[in-house]
């Protein structure tokens, strides 16, 4: 049984949904209908409305994590590389690439170019709520909710993916940094280290009362080492 499925293609890309995303998606509909205002629609009627708002915040939500591996994957191309795929999963998503882009320059202004998606996207969605709704964001119509929420979270996605903590976007800038200064084997090493301290770090804040921080230190402690390891073995020549 395949554990990931196609759910179609853009720009020639497969667009996969592995099957955690199954699992996580009516969790993210179900916070936000029992989170309160301004970031759930806990305080919705009826009660209807409250859980299609919830459900569609959430898959509108990944569109926007989709739109984010997007902008990896145009500059990916732009720059002479290719994308085998676009997977989602339980926290985020990956593009997979065929044909890496070898220069640091450019692998730097390709992996930037998905936290700027995700900004863009968010100030663009609070921009139109601040433009038209003239309620204040609990009281208004439950649609303009939906949106501060999509930007809000586009926004505070993007600035965190920009951590330097390896392999999420701002530690593959970093690596692409180190990257012009020393071999790419030791960039790679020294960034996933520091992605690595990261994860430890976000994992005790974790412990002191966010559950999902040690999900994320999990997620990128084990992707730090799994990719740390597989750029030794194709490039062991170092």
């Amino acid at each position: 049984m395949s554990s990931s499925y196609q759910i179609g293609k853009i720009i020639g890309i497969p667009i996969k949904i592995h099957i955690s995303f199954l699992i996580i998606l009516p969790l993210f509909a179900w916070f936000f209908s029992v989170q309160t205002e301004p970031l759930g629609f806990s305080g919705v009627e009826p009660e209807l409305m409250k859980y299609v708002l919830s459900l569609l915040t959430a898959i509108l939500l990944f569109a926007s994590v989709l739109a984010h591996e997007l902008a990896h994957s145009f500059f990916t191309i732009r720059y002479g590389g290719s994308i085998r795929e676009i997977r989602l999963y339980l926290i985020g998503g990956v593009a997979a690439m065929e044909k890496e882009v070898n220069e640091p320059l450019k692998e730097a202004k390709m992996t930037f170019a998905g936290p700027l998606s995700s900004i863009i996207i968010g100030i663009l969605l609070l921009s139109v709520n601040y433009a038209f709704n003239k309620a204040p964001v609990s009281e208004g119509n439950p649609l303009f909710l939906m949106i501060f929420i999509l930007g809000y979270i586009n926004i505070i996605l993007g600035l965190f993916n920009l951590l330097p903590a390896y392999p999420m976007d701002g530690g593959r800038i970093l690596r692409a940094f180190l990257a012009t200064r020393m071999n790419f084997v030791k960039a790679t090493e020294k960034s996933a280290t520091i992605g690595k301290t990261f994860a430890v770090l976000m994992a005790i804040l974790g412990f002191l009362g966010n559950p999902w921080l040690i999900l994320i230190a999990a997620f990128v402690f084990i992707g730090a080492s799994k990719e740390e390891k597989q750029v030794k073995r194709k490039y062991d020549k170092y």
